[in-house]
């Protein structure tokens, strides 16, 4: 087994949430050699004192500005050591075997990111609202989109360019090599949304492997991160720019751009008679992004 491996936990006005999650977290490293990175992202908080005084042994880096979620956590996965990386939101809760569970299927050198079922709810653990599996890729109207409505429920492994793939989520484990060669997230995502479906295309283009492994589990608390300090209409402009951007870095066929683009221009012609400003913020912001972003 495999049983060194690094964390890294993206922080912002988070204490409550670290206060609930990080004894789940070591707990389920028991057996392992480890290291906790947490990357706070100019918290407003007591965050920062609440680590430095509860959880000394957990290496603290601290944004000067607030640069949202890729960036924050591509600051802690190219300082982590170990060969195992796991990158996790704050809002998550492991259990117990979560590590024992997958630490074996890293012999694989070509296995980029294993997923497990991530369990979203509401306000307790029985308070279901969906489990987050697997996702089927597919192109309607312009974009990329995602399908979870038939998920697999068993064991399975993706390569290549399969429609259907794992999105890694808020919570995965990788492999730290490959995650460097890949450059980490697409920082052109940030604040937040898209990333992380990005990683996992890219990951597969790349050659390298997508596991799902069911039995590895955590409970996610839905909306407890980025619901709480920002609007739904500037969640919705963020994740409507990024689906155009997405959509852009993985339409790859003529048909799919030769049907995209007289369907963006249409669109842009006719949206205003249902005076929907956000469509044209969205794209205008994604352009913007394109022309300006530097990796």
């Amino acid at each position: 087994m495999n049983n060194s491996i690094s964390i890294v936990l993206p922080n912002y006005n988070g204490q409550h949430l670290l206060e609930k999650n990080l004894p789940s977290l070591i707990a389920a490293l028991a057996g392992f050699e480890y290291e906790i990175i947490i990357v706070d992202d100019c918290s407003a908080d007591e965050s920062v004192k609440f680590i430095q005084q509860s959880y000394p042994e957990i290496i603290l880096i601290q944004n000067k500005v607030n640069l949202g979620f890729s960036t924050t956590c591509n600051t802690g996965i190219f300082s982590t050591k170990y060969s195992l990386l796991c990158v996790a939101n704050t809002d998550v809760t492991f259990t117990p075997d979560y590590f024992t569970n997958l630490a074996d299927e890293f012999s694989d050198p070509s296995l980029f990111a294993v997923k497990g079922d991530i369990i979203n709810y509401a306000s307790s653990f029985e308070d279901v609202m969906n489990i987050d599996r697997t996702t089927t890729l597919y192109y309607k109207r312009g974009f990329l989109r995602f399908d979870t409505s038939n998920p697999l429920t068993q064991r399975a492994s993706f390569s290549g360019d399969d429609a259907i793939f794992v999105a890694l989520g808020c919570c995965f484990v990788c492999n730290r090599e490959i995650m460097v060669k890949l450059k980490g997230f697409d920082e052109i995502y940030s604040p937040f949304y898209w990333e992380d479906s990005d990683l996992a295309r890219r990951a597969l283009r790349s050659g390298y492997k997508l596991l799902y492994l069911p039995e590895s589990i955590v409970y996610h608390q839905a909306s407890s991160t980025i619901g709480n300090y920002r609007s739904n209409a500037q969640r919705r402009l963020v994740s409507n720019r990024n689906k155009f951007i997405f959509s852009w870095n993985h339409l790859d066929t003529k048909t799919f751009w030769m049907s995209h683009v007289p369907i963006t221009a249409l669109n842009l012609l006719v949206r205003w008679l249902i005076i929907d400003w956000k469509y044209y913020v969205a794209f205008y912001n994604a352009i913007h992004r394109k022309l300006t972003f530097q990796r």
